[in-house]
């Protein structure tokens, strides 16, 4: 049997991307290496455990390591558990948090584990000491991927020069179709056209909230779009429903739609009950379209044909909707209300081309990801 531990994610937190992450990871894993044990570094192991159906242990932080009381031997007991690391997860690369980055990159070392990169996103990296860091770190890696475009050009930026862009692995993920009952339950009657708004927490201090920094205009600019947008589709006869794909402070998305709503003159509706990834994505599918901020949003949708529109906000949404050639789909936050709303319009207008196109694109994707997980079966 083949043991992998994998971190990177915010797991435990029910960031609803990082547990399709996860459970993606999951199902990609099981069907390449027959046998995989995989267990998760994570905030709340029970939470994990439950929802993501891995086994997992407590992710431990620079400060519970290398406290007057260390934790430093549990930790390297839970990494030669492994007989592989896999960094993945979200965004993990970004240029703060170093010595996170370094305790958790330089442990598969130090125990002698195979160390793998796998599907990960990259911000830009500014600093020398993030460059020579960063560098440093991956460039022990028996193999490394990203799941976009921008975030391989990132790596190679710095310098790392075997990097393959691969995909997401929420693409793996397998969609449930919510009942008639969980269909009552959220409030929604069936056959009714829906549109589902994914915001996510925007804030000044953009390192807690991990986004790009954005001013105080933007980010009411970037509000007050969502709010007309949403009165926009409301009075053209769709049902607004408003998704929160994480609910813990200090990145609580109901905290963000609450300010959106206020903002609104017609009515909307949020789910207030936690939905698993796989029926979220089974939901999705009954969305005519996905306005998101939520990466994750726009991926879930994406992979089953749903349309999707956002803003570019993050380079991370950029780099998703690119390369699901999307970009047209994206404003920029200082566009004009009525850019965003045109977009909007022509993706209600031109669901079958857009849906053919996410289809495709989604396939490539998950094509890239399968030959990875491939190559990563044969190295260990």
């Amino acid at each position: 049997m083949t043991r992998v531990l994998v971190y990177g994610g915010w797991f435990g937190s029910g960031n609803v991307g990082d547990d399709a992450i996860l459970i993606g990871l999951r199902n990609l894993l099981s069907e390449a290496i027959p046998g995989v044990e995989i267990a998760a570094l994570s905030t709340d192991t029970e939470q994990t455990e439950r929802v993501c159906g891995v086994k997992a242990f407590q992710l431990r932080s620079p400060r519970e390591l290398l406290s007057p009381y260390p934790r430093i031997g549990d930790y390297q007991r839970v990494f030669r558990w492994a007989d592989a690391c896999i960094l993945s997860g979200g965004t993990p690369i970004y240029d703060y948090g170093h010595l996170s980055r370094i305790i958790h990159c330089g442990l598969p070392r130090f125990t002698r584990k195979e160390f793998i990169c796998f599907g990960i996103g990259a911000k830009p990296i500014r600093s020398l000491a993030g460059k020579y860091i960063i560098k440093s770190l991956l460039g022990q890696a028996a193999a490394v991927s990203t799941r976009d475009r921008r975030s391989m050009a990132e790596l190679k930026g710095i310098g790392l020069k075997k990097v393959r862009v691969t995909g997401d692995s929420a693409l793996f993920l397998t969609p449930r179709t919510p009942d008639e009952k969980t269909l009552e339950e959220l409030g929604l009657i069936s056959d009714e056209p829906l549109v589902a708004i994914c915001p996510r927490a925007l804030s000044l201090d953009h390192r807690a909230h991990y986004h790009a920094p954005l001013s105080p205009g933007v980010i009411s600019r970037i509000r007050r779009n969502l709010a007309l947008i949403a009165d926009y589709l409301s009075k053209s006869g769709y049902r607004v429903i408003f998704i929160p794909m994480h609910r813990v402070p200090p990145d609580d998305d109901r905290k963000e739609i609450a300010i959106i709503q206020s903002l609104m003159r017609e009515p909307s509706l949020t789910f207030q009950r936690v939905i698993p990834p796989e029926t979220l994505a089974g939901l999705l599918s009954q969305v005519e379209l996905v306005v998101g901020l939520r990466l994750h949003s726009l991926i879930l949708a994406a992979m089953i044909g749903v349309p999707v529109v956002s803003i570019n906000y993050d380079p991370k949404i950029a780099g998703f909707m690119e390369y699901a050639g999307m970009e047209d789909r994206m404003s920029e936050p200082t566009d004009p209300v009525k850019s965003f709303m045109e977009r909007a319009v022509e993706g209600l207008e031109n669901r079958s081309i857009l849906k053919s196109r996410l289809i495709d694109t989604c396939e490539g994707m998950r094509r890239r990801i399968v030959e990875e997980a491939k190559r990563i079966a044969e190295l260990l």
